[in-house]
């Protein structure tokens, strides 16, 4: 039997499309759930909750007899037994009396274990999941410094601790034409200056040098040209060991041509260090040509 398929719909970064034909299954559903908003998971897990009692509440009140202390054929206790049995909470005025009521209730103390387990997944993977902890630039600034062309991004952890073993790449969609006319795009890699930290506890400036082989100088160049900078940052959090992952896309209204980052950081008397993470989207026109070419 095929599986059925739906429309997945994306924007990410400013690109909007739609998936046809996605093929779906049970483990893309608990998927979406991960994804949802805290409102709208609450709001599936409550409605679930409320159609499966009601289910089983329709079948207790069809079974006259089943349920002691159960005024025949009332869906309202049949509803509030059955939440009282999938919950295993056990108030003892009501309990099954017949064979049939025993079954049901069975089944439904089964299927409560697998929405138990399966919602105490799903709430722990929630809080659970690691957050990146990353800050980026909402501008790519473009220096010239007379004697190179340097792309930069700046970035910074938003947390206390630092994050360990940080790589990260810079690529660019780049419009492809064919001897035939056809057109097709393809990422071609930005390599980094700099792509490689030990240690980010503070902020990272990453730097890409715009030399002959790469494709960004062409695409600034043109005006007309379509601009889209991903930028991908992988490292280890080191309070809870897990890999973390922020991405950022810059289109061209983002490119600050002739532009520097602000400093962000003032070094106190005390030997204390302060970052103002307020600034980090902060520049100015580059008119330290030479500081420009040595960031952070």
């Amino acid at each position: 039997m095929a599986r059925p398929v739906r429309h997945q719909k994306i924007d990410v970064g400013g690109l909007r499309a739609v998936k046809h034909g996605a093929p779906w299954g049970p483990g893309d559903f608990y998927y979406e759930l991960m994804e949802m908003r805290w409102r709208a998971f609450i709001g599936v897990v409550v409605a679930v909750f409320l159609l499966v009692n009601l289910a089983f509440g329709v079948v207790y009140a069809l079974l006259p007899g089943a349920i002691d202390n159960m005024p025949a054929g009332s869906l309202a206790y049949g509803f509030f037994f059955s939440v009282e049995t999938i919950a295993t909470v056990g108030y003892g005025n009501m309990a099954p009396k017949t064979l049939p009521g025993h079954v049901v209730a069975v089944a439904e103390i089964l299927t409560g274990v697998f929405m138990t387990a399966t919602l105490t997944g799903l709430i722990f993977q929630r809080f659970a999941r690691p957050r990146d902890g990353m800050m980026f630039s909402d501008s790519l600034v473009v220096v010239d410094t007379g004697t190179k062309r340097l792309a930069m991004i700046r970035l910074a952890g938003t947390r206390a601790r630092p994050l360990a073993d940080v790589s990260a790449r810079m690529g660019v969609l780049e419009t492809v034409t064919l001897p035939t006319g056809r057109e097709f795009r393809r990422s071609r890699d930005l390599p980094l200056v700099n792509s490689l930290n030990t240690s980010m506890l503070l902020a990272w400036t990453l730097v890409h040098e715009i030399d002959d082989a790469s494709p960004l100088g062409a695409l600034i160049d043109d005006p007309e040209a379509e601009i889209r900078v991903t930028v991908t940052v992988r490292g280890l959090d080191t309070l809870l060991s897990n890999q973390v992952f922020a991405s950022k896309v810059y289109l061209r209204e983002h490119l600050r041509p002739g532009h520097e980052f602000v400093d962000i950081f003032d070094y106190a008397d005390d030997g204390v260090v302060h970052v103002d993470l307020r600034r980090l989207h902060e520049t100015r026109p580059a008119t330290d040509l030479q500081a420009a070419a040595s960031p952070n």
